[in-house]
């Protein structure tokens, strides 16, 4: 009985072994696999210039228009505010002086009105009064 126990608990310690390497084996295809993933995920990358979604095509916006004011007394934020949705999908603004300076000193009911495309999309249009919050943006 001794021998068969011996035989019976080499058997079982091959198979193991062999268990072991092939466990190994798959391993190392796993991480291979992985690596070369890696590298063609950073070479697609690199081809298209680093370009998500959100800053290239239909989640892009672009700014027509962007006037602060009142009637015969206005300023254009145009370029400042293209500069703040840069790369954004979405942005609150507060209207204010901020954006292209005060074209109305000592004047109420200043208000801004914002023209914008998501995309190749239509043109969207926002607007409010001074000290309020227009949120632009693309779904």
């Amino acid at each position: 009985m001794i021998p068969e126990f011996s035989m019976s608990r080499s058997m079982s310690v091959l198979g193991f072994a062999a268990l072991v390497l092939v466990a190994g084996s798959a391993h190392s295809q796993s991480a291979e696999y992985r690596r070369g993933y890696d590298q063609g995920y950073r070479d697609g990358a690199a081809a298209a210039g680093n370009q998500s979604p959100y800053t290239n095509g239909m989640w892009e916006i672009t700014i027509s228009s962007a006037l602060y004011g009142i009637r015969g007394a206005r300023c254009d934020a145009r370029d400042s505010l293209q500069a703040l949705v840069a790369g954004k999908r979405r942005i609150d603004v507060k209207v204010d002086n901020d954006l292209c300076g005060d074209p109305a000193p000592n004047q109420a009911n200043k208000q801004m009105t914002v023209t914008y495309s998501c995309g190749n999309g239509s043109e969207r249009r926002v607007s409010g009064p001074e000290g309020t919050i227009l949120a632009i943006g693309c779904r």
